[in-house]
């Protein structure tokens, strides 16, 4: 009696805790149910990010050459879009924005795959926000937001410092902290600073219900604005630099066989570029850079099209010519083997340069010292009489250059290295990038024994008896065979070598300063100092000047017009072979160089032109640097427009 009375107490037990389990899913399902439906749908949170304004650029003046606008857009807010409510949204949103049902659909699909927003419409005119406004039920999930964006002020001055922007790549989507909404810098400082100039996304909390709806705004971290960004680029030097080189370019083409042309397959010939830099001697800053044709970075704003793209894309204009271009240095760079020269003491014919003198007649024959018989012309052809060292690099004797690397090969192991000029020519930064501050920066080529060995291993169709020998030396010492460098190489060379032998590490970007005042320095930095004898930097600087005002020298007839302070510009004019002529009409093409420095008793600045297929340096890159020049020593007023010197190395 005593167990079944327990068993039946537990029975009762368990039956009333049954029924009171019972009753409560009952109420919870049918009664409540209403009440838990609505709060759940009420209790939805999402976040959405907010773009940052990207920072401004400013150039050293504090001139604003990239700024934004604010703009209102249309955005697809993926997490607000419900599945349910997809369909009608495409509808609406293709009826409203102009685009097809598909191309909705594709966005909405990516946004909602995403979770994140997506542009729809880039920019909203006043009709139409009213109408999103008072329609909010016909597009749930879309927002009008205040988006900043990107304007160039004045869009060709200097895009290829500048830069511009666009959206992630594939590569990019691997860095942490992007997503594919993201606005990145693709080229120039944007590119090369885009970690200080992007800014951070801000995040606003929204509570929703279950169709996307926003019942209320929970909470905001405001987006945080970008760094400004103060270039070393002085906007009135580089209006100057562009017009100096749009009028050099026209000025080749026009004088291309007298007819004038338009760069095209069918004629190979016709000048197709203008580089140019302006580097400051004394720090390395870069005050003007820019490749001619240009293109204007608004357009990668507001979106290009593919025909536009292709367009600019044939004409190569998104590379930084004076940073990417590798070009021969012709006769620019026989500065190195008058450096070499007057330090290691290596002279044609082992005579005093201060007393002897050399005859450069325009023909050079000679034997190397493995037997093989050699006739090297010199550009002109009834040569430059007796000269010495000074002489030689005034007029641009290659004949005298052609003796000293000679005398470099002939006494190889045992009076030099047989890399004595690839030495020189690596001390004052050839053959290496320059550490500049910005991407995609090329290194030149300084070729050597160990390079041409290797280049015939690579290359069978190169096979010669040896891949070494006295005739690479030869060409490298006049800068043309398979010697390269960039215009800013050729600038920062040239500036160590007039300033005492600092090779500075060059740079466009001053500093920055944060959105909360800091200010991030970018000082001057030396690479290396190279020990120069005492009278070489004063020797350089007076030959330069008298290439320019002397009887003798290459670019005289360039300066014949450039009035006041023109005995304080020294230069070296330079013409690298591209193409030689062949069949029944040959043609040389050439491309025209020449690098000017001022005020020549007291260096400031460096000024390189480069013209692809422009012809000879004194006819063509010397007349457009003096340009440059003349702004730089004399002011506006002082500037007169680009016109042909003659023909000349």
């Amino acid at each position: 009696m005593n167990i079944g009375w327990r068993l039946g107490v537990l029975a009762v037990a368990f039956a009333t805790l049954f029924s009171i389990l019972t009753l409560r899913l009952w109420s919870i399902q049918v009664t409540a149910a209403t009440d838990y439906e609505e709060a759940a749908q009420n209790n939805l949170v999402k976040f959405v990010d907010t773009p940052a304004p990207r920072g401004q650029i400013h150039d050293i003046n504090g001139v604003v050459l990239a700024d934004n606008r604010n703009a209102r857009v249309a955005v697809i807010e993926g997490a607000l879009v419900s599945r349910a409510g997809r369909d009608q949204l495409v509808r609406n949103l293709a009826a409203f924005s102009g685009k097809t049902a598909a191309e909705i659909g594709e966005l909405v699909d990516e946004a909602q795959a995403r979770g994140d927003r997506i542009v729809v419409v880039p920019e909203l005119t006043d009709e139409q926000v009213v109408f999103l406004a008072e329609h909010p039920e016909d597009f749930l999930g879309v927002r009008i937001v205040e988006t900043p964006v990107r304007v160039y002020v004045n869009g060709e001055l200097a895009p290829d410092v500048l830069g511009y922007i666009g959206r992630p790549d594939a590569d990019d989507l691997e860095k942490p902290g992007i997503k594919p909404t993201d606005v990145l810098g693709k080229a120039g400082v944007e590119r090369e600073y885009d970690g200080v100039i992007r800014g951070t996304s801000g995040r606003i909390k929204y509570r929703i219900n279950a169709r996307g709806e926003i019942l209320d705004q929970l909470g905001e971290q405001l987006p945080s604005p970008g760094g400004t960004v103060i270039l070393t680029i002085d906007s009135p030097i580089q209006e100057v630099l562009n017009s100096s080189l749009d009028q050099g370019l026209a000025l080749a083409r026009e004088l291309h066989r007298e007819g004038g042309c338009v760069p095209r397959d069918a004629d190979p010939g016709c000048p197709v570029r203008a580089t140019g830099v302006v580097l400051d001697v004394t720090d390395g800053s870069v005050l003007a850079m820019s490749s001619i044709p240009a293109f204007d970075p608004n357009i990668f704003v507001e979106g290009v099209s593919e025909e536009e793209w292709a367009r600019l894309n044939s004409q190569a204009v998104f590379n930084n010519f004076a940073i990417q271009g590798l070009y021969a240095p012709a006769s620019t760079f026989k500065t190195v083997a008058y450096i070499a020269a007057l330090e290691e003491g290596i002279f044609p014919q082992e005579v005093d340069t201060h007393q002897g003198l050399y005859d450069c007649d325009g023909l050079l024959e000679f034997r190397f010292n493995d037997g093989s018989r050699q006739v090297y012309n010199d550009w002109l052809a009834d040569g430059h009489g007796e000269i010495d060292l000074h002489g030689g690099l005034q007029a641009s004797c290659d004949l005298y250059f052609w003796e000293i690397a000679l005398k470099v090969w002939n006494g190889r192991g045992s009076e030099y290295d047989q890399d004595l000029l690839q030495q020189w020519a690596r001390k004052f930064g050839f053959d290496k990038t320059s550490g500049i501050d910005l991407p995609f920066e090329r290194r030149g080529l300084i070729p050597d024994e160990d390079w041409f060995t290797t280049a015939q291993e690579e290359t069978p169709l190169l096979v010669r008896d040896t891949p070494w020998a006295g005739g690479d030396v030869m060409n490298i010492v006049i800068g043309q065979g398979s010697v390269l460098a960039t215009p800013l190489q050729l600038a920062n060379a040239y500036a160590a070598m007039v300033n005492g032998g600092t090779v500075w590490q060059p740079r466009v970007v001053d500093r920055v300063e944060t959105a909360d005042g800091t200010v991030l320095d970018n000082p001057p930095f030396a690479a290396s100092a190279l020990e120069l004898g005492e009278r070489t930097d004063e020797l350089l600087r007076f030959d330069l000047q008298q290439a320019v005002n002397g009887s003798r020298g290459t670019a005289r007839t360039a300066f014949a017009n450039f009035g006041e302070n023109v005995e304080l510009v020294g230069g070296k004019t330079g013409t690298g072979e591209v193409i030689k002529g062949t069949g029944d009409e040959p043609e040389d093409v050439d491309t025209a160089l020449f690098v000017g420095v001022a005020p020549i008793n007291d260096p400031k600045y460096v000024v390189v032109v480069i013209i692809e297929r422009g012809g000879s340096g004194g006819r063509i890159a010397a007349p457009t640097a003096a340009r440059v020049l003349q702004f730089l020593l004399n002011g506006a007023d002082g500037v007169t427009d680009v016109g042909a010197g003659e023909e000349s190395d």
